[in-house]
């Protein structure tokens, strides 16, 4: 039988660790206790754990037991072209072990075989997280919790008897496996030597998983492109944005992000539409006083990331943003910025100069019909203005908002709308409807803490089932300010407020490492585009739990209700 070994060659800069943050047994999967505990028993242990569990460094790991036994049989329910996972947690109470490896076997069904290609083990890495999930600017002071949320590609290969070694396991189904029981192995060695055995049964049912391109769930997380290329240097010097080095550097960042279901193209029309922002439309003054625009940059970036998957919507901050001033070249290229207040006849000027070139070039490029004209969180007053200037310069313009507590009027106006999560909106005429989590949520968030449930990830996808939502939103995915990479402590939010994703270094050939909590939100998504394709009602009230907000809290609770019920519908 084919084997796929992983090898231990590697070293990583992020170490691998823990954190706790559930209660009681999950329901995401099951499994069989096959190992008793015995005084007999191996020092090196091991056993599956809840992909819902993440753990604090230096955390003891008795392993996941069912009657005094240690399970090692992972039993789950899969479709074609499906994505699950699976923790496998290490541990050894009075021996280190040393140069350790891991083999994946092949899944075999009768004469139908899944390669261990397919199978992925990566291993979960610590980064500087909060114990608390605090509201927006609640950490003044803070000390630091390891929290293993980093996904790291690089093999473990030593176990210390004061830290588990912990394993994320992930699954690919192709779309073209033949139904049926699929068995096959994981294996631990240390020097060669083999440790522990875990097995693998998957049913793979009759259902297939559109492919990720075709998937309804409009996920809209923001891209900060600009960070990463003020942050990875080689020999002190930066990749130009919108290079061909720049480019290189950030494709495999944005193709992750699509692979996750993004839809959505952040791009930025000025700058300051967000604190620091810079733009991606130069703007300068001619020679007679009129506007010029240099489209080249926006061009570029939209080009590439619809080449790498993300083609679906391009949202452009934005007319009215963090501030209202415009940056600019005079005649000698010299800085300047021009200040505006919203609702002024200046204001109006200069957007309407703008809004009629940039409509001819979406035009031309044929893009106009994708492109949404973004606000973040602006007052009623001020949101009205602006959308009475983009309705009064061309009605087909798209306005996009991420807001609450607008009129029925302003809401009536705006083709993607999202509202911040527990907020129930007045109508449902937006084409796209969303909500979205921010620094003032303490739960369900994406936040990376000791009493925080990576499961309030997937809980997010299931909530807007539950609301008759379209998906989903969120600031950041890529925001990074500090240089190093494992410090996720952003200003005085909560840890993760600003990130969804980490980076290997800051050089230039730095690469993207996944989350646990992206892994969930993904899944999450998934389940939602598997609720839709089965349309059973037998769903609705699985559904229902996850209404109310105060549902995150028990996040890992719902969500394994939910998608236990999902898999066994599943089985035709």
């Amino acid at each position: 039988m084919k084997k796929l070994i992983i090898s231990s060659l590697f070293l990583f800069s992020l170490t691998c660790g823990l954190i706790a943050c559930t209660e009681g047994l999950p329901t995401d999967d099951w499994g069989e206790p096959t190992a008793p505990v015995t005084p007999e028993t191996p020092s090196l242990q091991g056993s599956f754990e809840s992909k819902f569990m993440r753990y604090v460094k230096g955390q003891k790991h008795e392993g996941q037991t069912v009657e005094n036994k240690i399970s090692t049989v992972w039993k789950d329910t899969l479709w074609q072209n499906d994505r699950t996972h699976k923790q496998i947690v290490l541990w050894s109470k009075d021996k280190k072990y040393a140069n350790l490896t891991y083999e994946i076997s092949d899944l075999t069904s009768g004469a139908n075989r899944i390669s261990a290609s397919n199978i992925r083990l990566r291993f979960p890495s610590y980064v500087m997280g909060d114990r608390k999930a605090l509201e927006c600017g609640s950490y003044e002071s803070r000390t630091t919790n390891l929290i293993a949320d980093a996904l790291s590609e690089t093999p473990v290969t030593t176990l210390t008897t004061s830290d588990p070694v912990k394993i994320w396991v992930t699954v690919n189904t192709p779309s073209d496996a033949t139904p049926g029981v699929y068995t096959g192995t994981i294996s631990v060695k240390s020097d060669n030597e083999l440790k522990q055995t875990f097995r693998i049964e998957l049913l793979v049912v009759n259902r297939r998983l559109p492919a990720v391109a075709d998937w309804t769930f409009h996920l809209d997380l923001w891209q900060f492109p600009f960070q990463l290329a003020t942050l990875c240097t080689d020999n002190g010097v930066n990749a130009t944005p919108f290079s061909e080095s720049y480019f290189e550097m950030m494709k495999p960042f944005y193709q992750l992000l699509a692979d996750a279901g993004q839809k959505v193209i952040t791009t930025y029309i000025k700058d300051g539409a967000f604190k620091n922002g810079q733009t991606m439309v130069k703007w300068s003054k001619t020679e007679s006083g009129g506007w010029a625009f240099d489209y080249s940059d926006f061009d570029a970036y939209v080009a590439k990331m619809m080449e790498w998957g993300i083609d679906k919507q391009i949202s452009c901050f934005s007319l009215a943003g963090w501030n209202t001033s415009i940056r600019y070249k005079d005649t000698s290229g010299t800085d300047q910025t021009l200040e505006l207040t919203i609702g002024s006849d200046d204001y109006a000027t200069v957007w309407n100069t703008f809004l009629t070139s940039f409509k001819a070039h979406l035009e031309e490029k044929g893009w106009f019909d994708k492109t949404v004209l973004y606000m973040d969180e602006i007052e009623e007053k001020e949101m009205k203005a602006v959308v009475t200037l983009i309705k009064a310069h061309d009605s087909n313009w798209k306005i996009g908002l991420s807001g609450r507590n607008v009129s029925s009027e302003v809401e009536n106006a705006l083709y993607d709308y999202s509202t911040i999560v527990g907020y129930d909106r007045q109508s449902a005429n937006n084409p796209v409807a969303t909500f979205y989590t921010s620094c003032s949520q303490q739960y369900p968030n994406n936040y990376v803490t000791a009493e925080t449930s990576p499961a309030e990830m997937s809980w997010m996808a299931w909530h807007a089932m539950a609301k008759d939502l379209n998906g989903y939103l969120r600031w950041a995915y890529d925001y990074w300010t500090q240089s190093d990479p494992t410090n996720i402590q952003d200003g005085s939010n909560a840890a993760g407020d600003f990130n969804m994703i980490y980076r290997t270094a800051n050089t230039l050939s730095a690469l993207p490492i996944s989350s646990i909590r992206l892994e969930l939100l993904r899944e999450g998504i998934q389940d939602y585009e598997k609720v839709k394709s089965l349309n059973n009602s037998q769903l609705n009230t699985a559904i229902g739990n996850f209404k109310e907000v105060s549902s995150g809290r028990e996040a890992t609770k719902w969500v394994g209700v939910a998608e236990k019920l999902l898999k066994e519908l599943s089985v035709e």
